[in-house]
């Protein structure tokens, strides 16, 4: 199979017809089968002449072996795609929908989303039922000499999510990287953990394909469960473990267990990976490879890698995230911090070409250095040893459980309730690591706690997805402010640990 990631001097990998290639929860699809369903979305799209589309396809779905054939087939069509996870609530998908444009999802799940102005496309066992009442005009493609493989859209500080366009040499950028550096096979079984919205599943999502591997799509029923996703991937041999760290903290605590003896790599990416989650895997999977990594959405996916050993653990604490990778490079902006820190500008053809009609943000953030693509990450950092190191944000953008964040996000989103007179939102940390979001919140008519969650939760609910809402709200009279006259949250966050303390 030939997809957009290959490029002329990529070396396609011996993909052997009955080796595995998908598994979800029901089926098992062999690398013949997988083309032969792939091959069906692209005739089926070539019948009623989508195959030139323009505009961005919405998968919609969670964890299915079709969101994986509909991916690839978008990609052999030379069609942008948007995966969307069930998780998200309908405000949110229509939202994403007008801004980006698309006029057909593909559908591979139980229930129908019915947004206005699609065609929804039902995938089931081969099978393909449209509906909608919307009229495509069929137009003339454009042709690019790098085009657009996917967009995913991300939390945004101004209330609404931002699609990250991610094109042709990203991707090959990336899959170069993933097939030459990490020391994958095709014999190789990639573990996936994380959403297809959440851009670290492109970790598997592309590398089984550019190896001819294989990957295990474990939903959330099986992922919140250890010992069914460990059972999971005794049956299949799992090698490949991808996971931000807080998600693999429950296994390093259970220490060894044989259903996992099959795995050989252990991938982080998406948060802090703490030296003692890494120095417990390193001592229950003395044979198995750890690496850390670090990268945002707009560098497709990561820039940087290092194999945590035995030395790099006695040498550092906090472990550091490596050394960018082949065709890119990462310099810091220093102007603004002081010492050998600042903030972290990502260079190379993996880079995004910016956000989806948003040329404003796209101004601040993108630009070209050297004639290359340049990022603005907003991550703080420093290197030493010529090993990077990260250090936190210098804005109100997060991460959480390997979820980006943008804390205003939230609290614009707060705003909009009647109730409320202004929000802010912090994220509390322990020993560096964000663990809980608490919203203050001033209300313009005195209420109890009780009654507002009663009416802001459900309001919420409709339009952040589960792992935005906050943890806790609390109620204050009003805001603090420093000598900036900007809000002080650390005394906000002062303040509501006192308030905890005092309940005990």
């Amino acid at each position: 199979m030939k997809f957009c990631f290959e490029s002329k001097e990529f070396i396609e990998h011996q993909i052997e017809p009955y080796r595995l290639a998908v598994v979800d929860d029901l089926r098992e699809l062999t690398w013949l089968q997988f083309e032969q369903e792939v091959n069906l979305i692209c005739s089926f799209f070539t019948k009623y002449q989508w195959d030139k589309f323009n505009k961005p396809v919405i998968i919609y779905g969670h964890k299915k072996a079709e969101m994986i054939v509909a991916i690839y087939a978008m990609m052999k069509l030379k069609i942008a795609y948007i995966p969307l996870d069930v998780i998200y609530p309908k405000q949110r998908i229509s939202y994403i929908q007008k801004v980006s444009g698309a006029e057909v999802v593909l559908n591979c799940s139980h229930e129908p989303l019915n947004l206005e102005g699609t065609l929804e496309v039902k995938m089931e066992a081969n099978e393909f039922r449209i509906t909608g009442e919307k009229t495509i005009a069929n137009s003339e493609k454009i042709i690019s000499d790098d085009p657009l493989v996917y967009i995913i859209f991300t939390s945004g500080s101004t209330g609404e999510p931002k699609g990250v366009q991610i094109t042709t040499k990203a991707i090959q950028s990336f899959t170069r990287w993933m097939t030459n550096d990490f020391g994958f096979t095709n014999k190789d079984v990639f573990i996936n953990i994380a959403i297809f919205s959440f851009d670290l599943s492109v970790y598997e999502v592309m590398s089984f394909g550019a190896l001819g591997a294989t990957i295990l799509l474990n939903d959330r029923a099986t992922s919140d469960l250890p010992d069914k996703l460990m059972s999971r991937i005794e049956k299949y041999k799992g090698t490949v473990w991808v996971s931000t760290p807080s998600f693999a903290l429950a296994y390093t605590r259970i220490g060894f267990d044989p259903k996992l003896s099959s795995l050989k790599y252990f991938l982080f990416c998406g948060e802090t990976l703490p030296h003692s989650i890494a120095a417990n895997l390193h001592k229950s999977f003395p044979s198995s490879i750890i690496f850390n990594t670090y990268g945002p959405t707009e560098a497709t996916v990561a820039t940087t890698k290092i194999e945590i050993t035995r030395k790099i653990l006695d040498a550092y604490n906090p472990l550091p995230v490596g050394f960018p990778k082949p065709e890119s490079r990462i310099i810091i902006d220093k102007e603004k911090e002081d010492k050998n820190e600042g903030e972290l500008i990502i260079i190379g053809d993996h880079v995004s070409i910016g956000y989806l009609n948003n040329p404003a943000l796209n101004q601040q953030k993108f630009f070209s250095i050297d004639g290359q693509r340049s990022y603005r990450t907003g991550d703080l950092g420093y290197f030493e040893n010529g090993l990077l190191f990260c250090k936190g944000r210098n804005d109100d953008q997060i991460k959480m459980h390997g979820y980006r964040i943008e804390l205003n996000e939230i609290s614009n989103t707060i705003r909009k309730l009647n109730l409320i007179s202004d929000a802010v939102t912090v994220g509390l940390k322990k020993n560096n690591e964000v663990k809980k979001i608490v919203s203050f919140v001033i209300l313009k008519n005195e209420m109890e706690k009780k009654e507002l969650f009663a009416q802001l939760l459900p309001f919420l609910n409709k339009t952040l997805p589960y792992y935005m809402i906050p943890g806790d709200i609390d109620i204050v009279k009003n805001f603090h402010y420093n000598s900036s006259h900007k809000i002080d949250k650390n005394k906000l966050i002062e303040e509501y640990l006192d308030k905890q303390l005092n309940r005990i």
